[in-house]
This record gives structure tokens, C-alpha cells and sequence, in this order.
């Protein structure tokens, strides 16, 4: 048997040819990261898994070879050279796509949302610590103003990863005009009011 297959035995349920829950956090354990770091999201991306707490077999063995790992200590430092890889280029088609992939998987069941509490998560997880305009939409998100929103969609989610790329920390080349969601023109007239 190859490694890949032997690790995917290690981590199985027991009653159904998946990684579960369990499994997870055991390979969690193993690879010495919390079940909330960065990088097993960025696993589950590599993997192009389908359902959050689960590794199919098919998933597994193609997104395990493609990384090129054969244990748990191999596999957890080729995330890390992937995270940073991801970090350090937030503007460039694989983050984008991560930052995408991050969304639609966190998302709950049969939802199209993704709801604020994990938003205020899952941002500061998926983006680098720094990085611009990420704490001051948080600070944004507890205001007066922001605390009503409930949820975020696919099109806030993904504006934002846009304007914080695109738009100067001291909103200097924010067009109030532009075709941003709302959300957005609320959380500049926060961060930015009018002098």
C-alpha cells in the first residue's frame, strides 16, 4: 500500500470509507495544529473537499498526492509553505480562489450566506495578520451601524478581498460612486467620515 492510502486507513471511520469529524481532529493532533488554523482550511482547498468535517477517499488520495506528503509532519509542513505562498500574494488567482473556496465551505448547509459570527472568524483566519482593511471592517462590524448586519454573501465576501487590495488605507482613491455593495459604502462612511 502507498503512504497516502495508509494514511487515509489511519484517519477513516471505521463504518464508512471517509474521514470524518474524528478523523480530522485526530490528523490535527498529529500534525500538531488546532482544528481552527489556517491551515487545515487550507488542506480541505487543496483537497477540494465537498463537505466540511469530511475527506472522501477520492478527495484524499488526489489532493494528498498532488501535495506530496506520506505522513502527518511531511503534510503539515507543506501546508505551511502553501499558507505562506497564499499570504504573501493575496492579489493573485490562487488566493482568490481560496479566499472564495473559504466562503462556500464554511458555509452551513443549504445556505447561501455565510452568517457574521463566522464572517468574524473565518476573515481574519483566511487573510494575512496586517492585512489592510481587515480590522477596521471587524471594528466595523461591532458599530452601531455594522452590528445590524446578520450575514455576509458571496458578493460582499468576495468585494471585499477587492477593495482591500484596491482601495489606500486612508481611503484617499475611494470613489463613492463605484459599484460597491452597500455594506462596503457603510463601512467607509465608518472608518472614513466625513471631516
Amino acid at each position: 500500500k502507498n503512504p497516502v492510502e495508509e494514511m487515509f486507513e489511519t484517519y477513516k471511520e471505521s463504518d464508512e470509507d471517509k474521514i470524518g469529524p474524528e478523523g480530522i481532529m485526530k490528523l490535527c493532533e498529529d500534525m500538531g495544529i488546532e482544528p481552527t488554523d489556517v491551515r487545515l482550511l487550507v488542506f480541505a482547498w487543496q483537497l477540494r473537499a465537498s463537505q466540511q468535517g469530511y475527506f472522501s477517499r477520492q478527495e484524499w488520495s488526489q489532493g494528498v498526492e498532488m501535495i506530496r506528503a506520506n505522513s502527518a509532519q511531511t503534510l503539515v509542513s507543506r501546508l505551511q509553505v502553501i499558507t505562506q505562498s497564499l499570504h504573501a500574494a493575496t492579489n493573485t488567482a490562487p488566493f482568490k480562489d481560496f479566499y472564495k473556496f473559504a466562503f462556500r465551505f464554511s458555509r452551513s448547509s443549504g445556505q447561501k450566506s455565510l452568517d457574521i459570527d463566522t464572517v468574524k472568524v473565518l476573515l481574519p483566519m483566511v487573510l494575512p495578520g496586517g492585512h489592510a482593511h481587515m480590522t477596521k471592517l471587524l471594528d466595523f462590524l461591532e458599530s452601531d451601524v455594522g452590528s445590524k448586519i446578520k450575514a455576509f454573501n458571496e458578493d460582499q465576501w468576495t468585494s471585499f478581498l477587492l477593495f482591500s487590495t484596491q482601495i489606500a488605507q486612508d481611503f484617499s482613491n475611494f470613489d463613492p460612486d463605484g459599484a460597491w455593495p452597500s455594506l462596503l459604502d457603510d463601512y467607509v462612511a465608518f472608518a472614513n467620515p466625513p471631516a
